[in-house]
């Protein structure tokens, strides 16, 4: 029986997330097809968080300004970038731990729409730091809070 509980249990976590996980990318979709009010929600949340952006990638013109001169197929992408900012209290603590783990930093979330998906909803995603150490966890919760205020702007429809 607590074999069958905890299958239970599992199952049920499993089917209410609504994040979905590819390797170790955090994927969500949000509620809208706004991709600038969006883009606008995902800049204040980071600057809510009291941190700076520190850039913007625009990578889906990225793809599509290259595939003439490389030939690697049109960019699934409407809109595609990736925004770096940092927090020097995570970034401390990952580099503190090894000094390996610069390579975590800066902390970047993606933003995106694809061209063929049937009403472009805009997605968010992040690949968090490795590991489970406490500059870690400093970092998951800091993308999760980012993540939170912006689906925040967007809330499931009634």
């Amino acid at each position: 029986m607590p074999r069958f509980v905890t299958a239970l249990a599992i199952a049920l976590a499993l089917n209410l997330m609504p994040v979905a996980h590819a390797d170790d990318i955090v994927h969500q979709r949000l509620n809208t097809s706004d991709y600038t009010t969006a883009r606008i929600a995902v800049t204040d949340a980071i600057i809510d968080e009291g941190l700076r952006v520190a850039s913007v990638s625009n990578f889906g013109e990225m793809l599509a300004r290259t595939d003439a001169d490389l030939h690697h197929g049109a960019t699934p992408y409407r809109h595609a970038e990736v925004f770096a900012f940092c927090s020097i209290q995570v970034a401390a603590l990952l580099v503190s731990e090894a000094p390996e783990r610069i390579a975590y930093c800066p902390l970047t979330i993606a933003l995106y729409q694809l061209v063929e998906e049937p009403g472009h909803p805009v997605h968010i995603l992040f690949h968090p730091p490795g590991g489970q150490s406490p500059g870690a966890l400093a970092g998951l919760d800091v993308l999760n809070r980012i993540v939170g205020r912006v689906q925040q702007n967007f809330p499931p429809p009634n």
